[in-house]
Parts: structure tokens; sequence; C-alpha cells
């Protein structure tokens, strides 16, 4: 399977960005092109870091602010905000495993939810208007590279919690794809640190490990592995605590 057909199965499956040309897709191509989600990633936030700079320009500080969250939101359809809301109402409202792992089968958007969405916007949006410089741009970029390394982290390292068949599992992504992943990881990192500065990557990364690590932990304990719905919400908090760390610094 060639590097390239993977990481436009990535690009297609994790964006509304319209990727041409014929894919050779199958089951074993689509689990392996998890060690491009951190590529998918970079290209995310650049185009969504671009919007923010561009809009600042011309914009408001919190009207810019907002384009830009919206951007990232546009650029997915919402894929892992509708994981977040899932995982939240079922994580939060489920009594057990089989409750929790229900709920979230059915897509309506409860209580839980709806805050975790509005929490979840609304700190990206409070991080970035307070924060209006150039680094934000490179912030955006790495943060949403990190965050989508952490789901295949969790992939690599969790079992899928549900018993019928998955598509992302921890057999189909080996060692090597997830040493992959990592090389991706710190090529972002090192320029994290040339253009946002050491203090700037170190914070954001801690934040960053230390809310998907421990979002992960709950998952694990709550459902004995993980969902779909489950690696969006480590993405979207893996996310937040990148943006919140780095703009100690910004």
């Amino acid at each position: 399977m060639s590097s390239r057909n993977e990481f436009l199965i990535a690009l297609q499956f994790m964006t509304r960005l319209p990727v041409k040309g014929d894919l050779d897709f199958s089951e074993d191509s689509f689990a392996r092109s998890a060690r491009f989600y951190p590529a998918v990633g970079l290209v995310v936030g650049g185009i969504t870091g671009v919007v923010y700079y561009l809009t600042w320009l011309f914009l408001p500080e919190n009207v810019a602010s907002i384009i830009a969250v919206l951007t990232a939101v546009a650029l997915t359809a919402g894929l892992h905000e509708d994981g977040l809301a899932d995982a939240a109402d079922g994580l939060v409202g489920g009594r057990d495993r089989d409750h929790a792992l229900a709920i979230m089968r059915d897509h309506q958007v409860g209580v839980y939810g709806a805050l975790a969405l509005i929490f979840a916007i609304g700190l990206q949006w409070a991080v970035l208007f307070d924060w209006p410089n150039w680094s934000v741009i490179w912030a955006l970029i790495a943060g949403h590279a990190v965050s989508r390394h952490a789901i295949a982290e969790v992939i690599g390292r969790y079992d899928y919690a549900r018993p019928d068949p998955a598509k992302f599992t921890r057999p189909s992504l080996g060692g090597e794809d997830l040493t992959y992943a990592r090389l991706w990881l710190l090529g972002t990192l090192i320029g994290s640190v040339v253009l946002l500065g050491f203090w700037g990557t170190l914070t954001g990364l801690a934040f960053a490990a230390l809310l998907g690590s421990g979002l992960a932990q709950v998952i694990q304990r709550k459902l004995g592995g993980y969902t779909g719905d489950c690696l969006g919400a480590v993405q979207q908090v893996t996310l937040i605590g990148f943006l919140l760390g780095a703009s100690v610094w910004g």
C-alpha cells in the first residue's frame, strides 16, 4: 500500500476536503491510515490558522476567533464535536458500561452533550480571542496535529469497547504504524519549538497529555475500551489542552 493512498484515505475520512483520484480502499488500508492522522491535523490546523490570521487583520478579534473555530468544525463536518457530545452523554449519563454504550448509540444530543459542546467551543474561542498574534497560526496547526495523534495513540493502546466488529482496532494499527504517527508528531513539535517557542510547546504538550490521557483513562474504566465517539472526545479535549497550555506563553 502506498503512503499517499493511506494519507488520502485518512484525509477523506476525517475531513470534507475534496479528495480526487482512485483510492485503493480496503479494511487494512483504512485501519493503517490512522498513522497519518497527525498529518491530517496539520492540514486542518493550517487552513484554520490561515483563516484566523486573515480574518483577524480585517475583523474584530472576537469575530475572527469564532470564525477560526467554526472553520475547523466545517472542515470536518463536526465529526469530532459529534463524538464529544455523544461520549459526554454516555460517560456522564450512563449508569454502567452497557447503559453508557446504549446512550452513545442514540445520536440525539442530551444535556451533558450540549454542555460539553458549549464548553468546548467556548474555551477555544476564549483562548484565541485573548491571543491575537501570528503565533496563533502555529498553535492551531500544532494543536490539531497533536490532538489527532492522540486518536492514534488511543487506538494503539486500548481495545474497542463494543462486541461488534470495528474498523479501528488495536491489532490493525501495529507498532510500526504507531511509530510512524509519532514521527509526524515529533516533526510537528520541532516546528512548534521553532515557531511557537520552547515553553509554549512544552506547556501545550503537557496540558494536552494531561487532559487527553486523563479522559482516555476515564473511558477505559467506564467502558473497558473506546468507541468512535470516544475518539472524537479525546481529540477535542486534547486540542483544548494544547491551546490552553500554549496560550500561557503566547
